[in-house]
């Protein structure tokens, strides 16, 4: 497939993602949910990908339908975005959520993995994959500027924007190759064993989800937390924008990063930079000290999917390449991302935002030791991964 499109892929699919994800909780306030109701409606979209992300992957590995299955994703996606938008009662607008969120599991982990096929078959680095993936993060930097301006200057629903899109990204789903020369079903079991074998590999989904935690809970509660502090609105975009433009430099860079240091490093790096950006957000109340604190995204997020999309890739057989990215995925934002929205809106009832975010720092301990144990366990593997380091 052609890396232009994938580019336009992720910037339109991450762009619906950021035109909709960040404004959702205030649009559903506004429509008259309470906080309770608010709080379960957001949570179905990390618990969808956990339920049905593994199921896409192993649907994609054993019939080789990648491209069709995105496609079906994408359906299922629209379908449910657009029952969100025309949800008018909260057990529908649940459903509808739900439904958003199991048709956008596939769109991560399938695409990524087709992104380092096609890396591969060009005969390029997969370790690449950092500057294809960049324009996702450029759109929703993008989308949500813009959405977020729009819905200030003429009351914009944002989900219609959303909702928009989304059609244009199912649209470029048809240009992905759907697998139809495959002859016969892959040996998806016995692969996925070998890859649960792989040194560290209990260990690094652990970090995946303890990590990603403390990302999502950044995500949902930072402007929460800037509200509390009694700073102006303005400090959470500028926060916004500041952080993905570290991420995307880092990403730009991400295949000489990767030449330098192996995968499993750069796990590390990103637990170990996470606690003095948690801890400085605990304590600082200037809008300059947050914003600044913010550029240690770069690291804390790129380096992180850069470096465990690759430890994944280095490791899962081929004919587990899908269910390893989905695997990855389902640890982290599904997983990861359900139990930050619980423990952080339990702390913040409890103990307010300050300390939400220093116990943020204490699990990113925790987390950069599950790191530490993945990468000394994954030393002897080579870099690279342009054969599988597992066999089946």
């Amino acid at each position: 497939m052609s890396l232009v499109r994938l580019r336009v892929f992720y910037f339109c699919s991450l762009g619906a993602l950021g035109g909709t994800v960040p404004l959702l909780g205030a649009r559903l306030d506004a429509a008259g949910f309470d906080g309770r109701q608010v709080g379960v409606l957001m949570a179905m979209l990390p618990l969808g990908r956990t339920l049905s992300g593994p199921a896409w992957g192993w649907l994609a590995d054993r019939t080789g339908r990648a491209g069709l299955l995105v496609r079906l994703g994408g359906v299922v996606a629209l379908c449910g975005l657009a029952g969100l938008l025309l949800a008018r009662r909260w057990e529908f607008a649940v459903l509808a959520a739900l439904v958003f969120s199991v048709g956008r599991a596939p769109f991560g982990p399938l695409v990524d993995a087709l992104t380092l096929e096609t890396l591969r078959a060009q005969g390029r680095d997969p370790r690449g994959y950092g500057a294809v993936r960049l324009w996702g993060s450029l759109g929703f930097l993008i989308v949500g500027v813009l959405a977020g301006t729009l819905v200030d200057a003429v009351g914009l629903d944002p989900l219609w924007l959303g909702v928009a899109l989304s059609f244009v990204t199912l649209g470029l789903t048809f240009s992905m190759p759907d697998g139809r020369e495959r002859a016969r079903s892959a040996p998806v079991g016995p692969a996925l064993r070998a890859l649960a074998g792989a040194p560290g590999f209990v260990p690094f989904l652990a970090f995946a989800a303890l990590h990603a935690l403390t990302l999502s809970v950044y995500d949902t509660f930072f402007s929460i937390h800037v509200r509390a502090l009694g700073l102006p609105a303005m400090t959470t975009s500028l926060a916004l924008c500041t952080g993905i433009v570290a991420e995307v430099a880092v990403l730009r860079a991400g295949e000489r990063l990767l030449a330098r240091m192996s995968p499993g490093a750069w796990l590390v790096t990103a637990a170990v930079t996470a606690m003095p950006r948690w801890l400085g957000t605990a304590e600082s109340t200037s809008a300059f000290a947050l914003v600044a604190l913010q550029t240690l995204h770069g690291v804390t997020f790129a380096c992180f999917w850069m470096g465990a999309v690759q430890w994944m890739n280095e490791r899962a057989p081929a004919e587990v390449r899908a269910s390893a990215q989905s695997l990855l995925s389902s640890a982290s934002y599904g997983v990861g991302a359900l139990a930050g929205a619980l423990l952080a809106g339990e702390l913040r009832a409890r103990a307010g935002m300050a300390a939400t975010f220093q116990v943020l720092a204490a699990i990113s301990v925790v987390a950069t030791g599950c790191a530490v144990v993945a990468w000394h366990a994954g030393r002897g593997l080579g870099a690279g991964g342009s054969t599988p380091r597992v066999s089946a």
